[in-house]
């Protein structure tokens, strides 16, 4: 059997590494025979992180020497310039909605057989990175309706899109998908109330990432007990880009933010940077942060090349979790952390709020949008409200992950029963 995975940023995005690893886990326990290629941005690098001899590794096409390709047909500059002028100016806003032609794959397939394709999860598919991203991970639903191949699209936050030229490609790959999974609730609520999409064709199921097991090693060696309380935090290089917001003004309030942690609630802090691609290195702003602290001994930027299981291990040693990297949230609300998403789309209210389903607490009192972080009073007290109770979150996390876990592994039961069918 032969399983091809798309999807696949790169490991040097640890949320993108905690969706595959545990993907392919799945995969090569149900079908011990299983070849299985990932079409990936960084094949030499991601190959080294999990290397295993049923697995091999393809380069994404729509990335080459270091340059995006353009969709045929497309306008406007293409993603790699839109992060090259984010990385010179430190910020960026939006790029303006590009013409594109749905159900038109820009994506020259690296192989010639398949017995499935999988999109891995995430936020792929919104107006957020751009209609050339969009076209992009939808091109693999038309490659296999047109080579009678089943696709999944497993664990996905969807939306929202700012264009009708961008609902247009996602409802052509909608129809044409074999199976769609939704990581939360409020991708379909949008889906189907707002482009009227069919509720039946969209179960919702949970982050495959919820089943990635930590790695405590490092934690047990560099964030001991007894030196007090920790607080994680995952402070995102690019959300700017994504949002329009201040980069400048973005890292000062969280360096007030961090102040009024270490001087009111007497802990230490572990900056976590779960992205370390190039142009989006969350190391860049943790490091101008610790800087701007004076390299407070209190506060450690834990900036090693560690693994997408190692910083869950650095998370779940925490008492309290701040993060803009969704991984990095998903990290600690899947070992019962208190946490406090930073979001910018659909997926931070949506996947906090499936996690505290069904416990008395309001998910929305964890949430904060990033553009409100300026304000790092109002900012502060919301978080201080967290802290002050993160023995009751972090329970009602405990519990909701446990869900969350059982949803996960629902995405491959429904790609058991999609194989079964298509024999």
């Amino acid at each position: 059997m032969n399983i091809i995975i798309t999807g696949v940023t790169g490991f040097r995005n640890r949320g993108v590494e905690a969706l595959v690893r545990p993907t392919v886990n799945q995969l090569t326990s149900r079908y011990p025979d299983a070849n299985i290629q990932i079409v990936t941005w960084s094949p030499a690098y991601d190959s080294a992180r999990l290397p295993d001899s049923r697995v091999s590794y393809v380069q994404d096409s729509y990335l080459q020497s270091g340059s995006w390709r353009k969709p045929a047909g497309s306008t406007g500059p293409t993603l790699m310039q839109l992060v090259a002028k984010r990385a010179s100016q430190k910020f960026l806003k939006p790029a303006a909605p590009k013409k594109a032609e749905p159900g038109k794959p820009d994506l020259d397939m690296p192989f010639d057989k398949a017995d499935l394709v999988i999109v891995s999860g995430g936020d792929l598919f919104s107006s957020d990175y751009g209609t050339a991203s969009l076209n992009h991970f939808c091109s693999p639903v038309h490659w296999a309706l047109q080579n009678d191949v089943p696709i999944a699209l497993i664990g996905q936050s969807v939306g929202r899109f700012k264009c009708d030229e961008d609902a247009a490609i996602w409802n052509e790959a909608e129809k044409n998908a074999s199976l769609i999974t939704l990581r939360e609730a409020s991708s379909r609520n949008y889906l189907t109330e707002k482009l009227g999409s069919p509720a039946d064709r969209l179960p919702v199921t949970a982050d495959t990432a919820f089943l990635l097991d930590p790695d405590t090693t490092i934690a047990d060696q560099h964030m001991p007990a007894s030196e007090g309380p920790w607080v994680a935090l995952s402070i995102s290089e690019s959300i700017c880009g994504w949002t329009g917001n201040n980069y400048e003004a973005h890292r000062e309030a969280w360096v007030q933010l961090i102040k009024l942690m270490l001087d009111r609630w007497n802990v230490r802090v572990a900056i976590i940077p779960h992205v370390q691609e190039p142009g989006a290195d969350d190391r860049v702003v943790s490091s101008w942060i610790a800087r701007e602290l004076g390299f407070d001994r209190r506060v450690r930027v834990f900036a090693e090349d560690l693994s997408a299981a190692e910083f869950k291990g650095l998370v779940s040693r925490s008492e309290m979790v701040v993060a803009e990297r969704m991984h990095a949230a998903i990290a600690g609300l899947s070992t019962g952390r208190c946490t406090v998403p930073v979001g910018y789309s659909i997926k931070a209210e949506g996947i906090t709020a499936a996690v505290m389903e069904g416990s008395s607490l309001n998910s929305s009192d964890l949430v904060i949008p990033v553009s409100d972080l300026f304000n790092v009073p109002s900012a502060f007290a919301k978080l201080d409200n967290a802290w002050q109770n993160r023995e009751a979150y972090a329970a009602a996390a405990a519990k909701g992950s446990v869900k969350q876990k059982a949803l996960a592994l629902k995405n491959f039961e429904m790609i058991d029963a999609l194989l079964a069918k298509a024999a």
